[in-house]
Parts: structure tokens; C-alpha cells; sequence
């Protein structure tokens, strides 16, 4: 891990997460299990990014830790304050420093609304600007993101996919916000399209030191992208540690099957035979007890369907797993009650 995770200043800690949802109408009081018992940290400056498959709750935990959703369990912690107990009205005051760049540029944009009106929008709701000022901070924001000022007066439908995402980056920086959700804010675009706008985060967060929280289940944007990723299955936490560190050596099954998934530019290495996941996820509604990836691990034993896997450290490693894999006795891992210190 950088020095930047191990030194650097904690912005938002979620301890104990949950966050459910009622099952779809005629089930009863059946619940979605969406996110639980995450725990996790997030630094000043870094990008952080939650990986894991479709419907393993990556999203809903990117908007819980922003309250876009109210949690239903647990304590999030912003800039050393707990939000969780904040009324709307207290809220109000940390709200501007919380924005999401959604994933698709063609939904989340008002088409009745010009480009100035968009980005426009959250400086009229928060500041009190003459008209002036307020022209001159959306030029400046469109400059920053690469679009033209000439087209202030254009609509959503008028520009191209790319385009529009850069709107809604613009939009998403107008409060100058400290922690920036991106929510899978490439995967909409063409591959072309994908490293400008990637490129164009990483310049926007040197030069004004955002905190992102990166979701995506595109393993090579997240290794692009991410100082620290965090595995997510079924709404829980596999794995969390240094992007390279991750890469080069997975302690959790899950995160190896991942990594094993993504395809090999070497056209001479595209023969080797590759472990890959078997069998669908299971259902959120009623998951497996134990560890909630066990009915899909070829490692399981006994232990991994009776009882919650401990949370195991090793240096800025984190793993929950019974029997992590790799050469994990060189470095003896310490299990960690509660909430670990890399997590706290």
C-alpha cells in the first residue's frame, strides 16, 4: 500500500453497514440482503474502487455511504463526523461534498434542460451568484471537462455519449465536492470513448485532489484507475488491499476467479488453461449461511457453511476468508474482532 492510504487523513468510515430492501410485492416480509456488515475506509485523495459482479450490491453501497439511501444498520463517519444520526436539515451543510457521476449519460440527464441549466442547476440550489458569476463558473467547469462554451444552449440528445458523461462530471464537480461516487461511469461508453474520460478523472482529482469511490466489474479500468480495491459477493466484503498487491496475488477465491476471468491480450498465452467460476450467484433474498461464497468456492470445507468468516489481516491486507490462499504463513495473519485496523 502507498503511503497516502497508511498516513493519509480518513474522509469516511462505514462501520457495521447494512442496507435491505422489501422482496418484490406478494413475498411477505421477505427482505433484499443488499449490503451487509461492511466495513470500510476511505482516504483523503485516493481512488478506491468496489469491484464484483452484477447485483453484488456495489452501487447501493456506493449511494448508502453517501446517503443517497439511508442505511438500515451501522455508522458512517465523515470527516470525523457521524452522518447517521444527522437529520436532513444537519445533513444539508455535508451534502454538497458528497457527489455521484452516474453510470449511464443517457439517463441522467434532464433532457428539457440545456448544458448551462444542468450544470448549473446544483450552484443555484447551494450558492447565491449574480448572473455573471454564475456564467462564468459553469464556463469555467465546461472548459475543465472538455466541452465547448459555444454550446451552453444545447441539449442531452445533441451530443454523443462521451459528451454527455462529461456533463455530468461537470455537474458532479460545480460544489467542488470532497468524495465523488463514480458509479460504473464508463461502462455505457465506447471502449474509445472509455480512457478519455478516465484520463480525465485522474487529471481532475491531481489537480484538485478528489476522493473517488470507483464502482466497476471491469477488472482492467479498475487496475488503470484504482490506488485500493474492494471485492464485494452478495453484499459483503471478500477482500480489500493495494491494486497491484491484489492483482499479483488474490488471498480470496473470489478475487482469483475474477482476475482468471479477464481476457489475455497475448495471443500466445490465450491457450493456458484458467480456473473459472462455476454456478450462478445466489439469491440476495435468502443467501447461503457461513460464508456467503461457499456454495460456489472448490475450496470449501465443513467450516465455510456454519460459521461468518473471520476478518484476517496481513500487513495492509485485508481478507475475509477461512483458508485464504497463496503463501499467506510468510506473513501470519492476525484475526481481528470487529472491525479491523486497517478498517477502524
Amino acid at each position: 500500500m502507498g503511503e497516502k492510504t497508511r498516513t493519509g487523513k480518513v474522509l469516511l468510515t462505514a462501520e457495521g453497514l447494512y442496507k435491505e430492501f422489501p422482496a418484490a410485492q406478494g413475498k411477505g416480509k421477505e427482505v433484499v440482503h443488499a449490503v451487509t456488515n461492511v466495513n470500510l475506509r476511505i482516504y483523503e485523495g485516493e481512488t478506491l474502487a468496489l469491484v464484483g459482479e452484477s447485483g453484488c450490491g456495489k452501487s447501493t453501497l456506493g449511494k448508502t455511504l453517501i446517503r443517497l439511501y439511508d442505511a438500515d444498520g451501522g455508522k458512517l463517519i465523515f470527516d470525523d463526523v457521524d452522518i447517521t444520526k444527522l437529520n436532513e436539515k444537519q445533513f444539508s451543510k455535508y451534502r454538497p461534498q458528497m457527489q455521484i457521476i452516474f453510470q449511464d449519460p443517457y439517463a441522467s440527464l434532464n433532457p428539457r434542460m440545456n448544458v448551462f441549466e444542468i450544470i448549473s442547476e446544483p450552484l443555484i440550489t447551494y450558492h447565491k451568484y449574480s448572473k455573471e458569476e454564475l456564467r462564468e463558473k459553469v464556463h469555467k467547469l465546461m472548459d475543465e471537462v472538455g466541452i465547448a462554451r459555444e454550446f451552453e444552449n444545447r441539449y442531452p440528445h445533441q451530443f454523443s455519449g462521451g459528451q454527455r458523461q462529461r456533463i455530468g462530471i461537470a455537474r458532479a464537480l460545480a460544489l467542488n465536492p470532497r468524495l465523488i461516487v463514480c458509479d460504473e461511469p464508463v461502462s455505457a461508453l465506447d471502449v474509445s470513448i472509455q480512457s478519455q474520460v478516465l484520463n480525465l478523472l485522474k487529471d481532475l482529482q491531481e489537480q484538485y485532489g478528489f476522493t473517488y469511490l470507483f464502482i466497476s466489474h471491469d477488472l482492467s479500468v479498475v487496475k488503470f484507475i484504482a490506488d485500493r480495491v474492494c471485492v464485494m459477493f452478495l453484499g459483503s466484503i471478500c477482500e480489500l488491499g493495494d491494486t497491484e498487491e491484489l492483482y499479483a496475488h488474490p488471498l480470496h477465491p473470489y478475487t482469483r476467479f475474477l482476475l482468471n476471468a479477464i481476457p489475455l491480450a497475448d495471443p500466445t498465452r490465450r491457450s493456458e488453461k484458467r480456473e473459472l467460476l462455476q454456478g450462478d450467484i445466489p439469491s440476495p433474498v435468502n443467501p447461503p449461511s457461513g460464508c456467503r461464497f461457499h456454495t460456489r468456492c472448490p475450496y470449501a470445507k465443513e467450516i465455510c457453511s456454519r460459521e461468518v468468516p473471520p476478518c484476517k489481516t496481513f500487513g495492509d491486507r485485508i481478507v475475509y476468508c477461512h483458508f485464504p490462499l497463496g503463501p499467506v504463513q510468510e506473513a501470519e495473519g492476525e484475526e481481528t474482532k470487529g472491525m479491523p485496523e486497517e478498517t477502524k
